[in-house]
């Protein structure tokens, strides 16, 4: 089973994109947060994805956003208390 990783990632709100979208927008930064790379109904939920090294190989993995950092501070020590070892800033 995947575990949680930690990456900085372009916050987005729909498919459209900021060129389109007003909300995308206003959202639109990188932010550090805990990605869950085995989401519920994976393969049938349109999603973003991510590569990811498991096992030594590199996949492509739909994620959820399960949480946003205020700082890189704030995602490290989060990594060091529960024991989250992939993480790339």
């Amino acid at each position: 089973m995947p575990h949680p990783i930690i990456r900085r990632i372009r916050l987005a709100h729909c498919a459209r994109g900021p060129e389109l979208c007003a909300q995308c927008r206003e959202m639109d930064r990188e932010v550090p947060a805990l990605l869950d790379v085995d989401p519920p109904n994976y393969g049938q939920v349109a999603r973003r994805m991510i590569m990811v090294t498991m096992a030594g190989v590199e996949v492509w993995r739909e994620f959820d956003v399960a949480r946003v950092f205020a700082s890189e501070e704030e995602a490290r020590a989060y990594a060091e208390e529960h024991r989250i070892g992939d993480i790339v800033l």
